[in-house]
């Protein structure tokens, strides 16, 4: 096995800039074969803390000497760019040092760094790091301490915990999806953009237009969003029904969905398609173009065929109005956590924590008290101390 490693340092998934690592004693000697400087030749042995430009793999790159046996490469963020430098030096001897399963990671194993470098924005990390500096483990620690006494009054927080770890707990590293839907021309499209704060979608007065779901990360009050924009949902043949399939499934899939209705369409309403969502989707109404002549009252949407309506949210993408009341419709008031709140930060560990909370009404306390038992466990391998890990600024 080569004693040369080659690791990616930047979180996981597309960036402006990914930075890859070559550690061990080859590490110069495959830089030098490798990357092509826009200048001189490389010198034979490194110099430290100097910098060189060039390319590599076929693309331009920044080359770093950061340690007599270290280089590191910072390229483009695309995955496919990040995937050809590693693998040219994978190529020439370099190897990955080996990495958790997907397997591992839901039983709850997930080193506590590999968790931190995937965190995408700040909130989420400093999440993340008062977990592992001990506010999950004090919180069920202090819960199994009650239950040893009064363990009825100990079900709303075990519940309160579970459902933070279901909600928040469940989107530190993977974002919410969140998925704009509407009749085709209501402005979706555009909606995305405004949301996103730049042309990512194709904006057209021609129905049909947007076949494909089309998505955008950005994060919204520090929490990671993915937006999807989906074909417009009516009855149609042919291509474009491709593209209506795509959106019920993006609907069906969803952990928020945003239905927007044109404000100046008369017939807007609530369509049918809604009957098949999962009970835990959860549902925003948005009138878009608001800063038009409205042709129905804004503050509901009207449902016809069922004599109700619902509040929705006037906002216009052309303007801006609206988005910031949209964005906080999307990022519900229980996701503004205070720092240093406990909340179960794995797949493995949510699960435990709902199973207590499960049991609590049925007057199974012994089996909740193992399943929080269960998760202390791993949570106490976690942790690492406050000597070991920095302090959440």
């Amino acid at each position: 096995m080569s004693d040369t490693a080659v690791s990616l340092l930047t979180a996981p998934g597309t960036g402006a800039i990914a930075t890859v690592e070559v550690r061990g004693p080859r590490a110069w000697e495959l830089a030098r074969r490798l990357f092509a400087p826009a200048g001189k030749p490389l010198p034979d042995l490194p110099e430290v803390n100097r910098f060189w430009f060039g390319t590599l793999a076929g693309d331009e790159v920044v080359l770093a000497a950061t340690a007599p046996d270290a280089v590191e490469v910072h390229c483009h963020g695309g995955p496919r760019v990040v995937q050809m430098v590693m693998a040219a030096f994978e190529a020439s001897g370099g190897r990955q040092p080996p990495v958790r399963s997907h397997e591992e990671e839901n039983r709850g194993l997930t080193p506590p760094a590999r968790l931190l470098e995937r965190a995408p924005t700040l909130r989420t990390a400093n999440i993340i790091l008062d977990q592992l500096n001990g506010a999950f483990v004090t919180e069920v620690r202090d819960i199994l301490a009650q239950m040893a006494t009064n363990w009825w009054d100990q079900w709303p927080r075990i519940g309160a915990l579970a459902a933070r770890g279901s909600t928040a707990g469940a989107h530190l590293v993977e974002p919410w999806k969140v998925v704009i839907a509407g009749a085709p021309n209501v402005g979706k499209s555009s909606l995305i953009n405004a949301l996103a704060g730049y042309q990512r979608a194709v904006v057209s007065e021609v129905a049909g237009t947007t076949r494909d779901a089309v998505s955008v990360r950005t994060a919204f009050d520090g929490w990671p969003v993915e937006l999807i924009d989906t074909a417009g949902v009516r009855e149609v043949a042919g291509l474009e029904a491709e593209g209506v399939r795509l959106a019920h499934r993006a609907m069906r899939a969803a952990d928020i969905l945003v239905w927007v209705v044109d404000a100046t369409d008369p017939g807007a309403h609530f369509p049918d398609v809604f009957g098949g969502l999962p009970r835990e989707v959860f549902v925003v109404f948005a009138a878009n173009k608001c800063d038009q002549p409205h042709a129905f009252d804004l503050s509901t949407l009207p449902f016809p065929s069922e004599q109700r309506s619902v509040p929705t949210i006037p906002v216009s993408a052309h303007t801006g109005a609206g988005l910031g009341e949209l964005i906080r419709a999307i990022i519900r008031p229980h996701l503004d956590l205070p720092p240093g709140i406990a909340v179960p930060y794995t797949p493995r560990l949510i699960r435990l924590l709902m199973t207590a909370s499960s049991r609590m009404p049925y007057g199974c306390h012994t089996e909740a008290a193992e399943a929080l038992r269960e998760a202390l466990a791993i949570a106490e391998a976690h942790t690492a101390g406050p000597s070991a890990l920095p302090s959440n600024p």
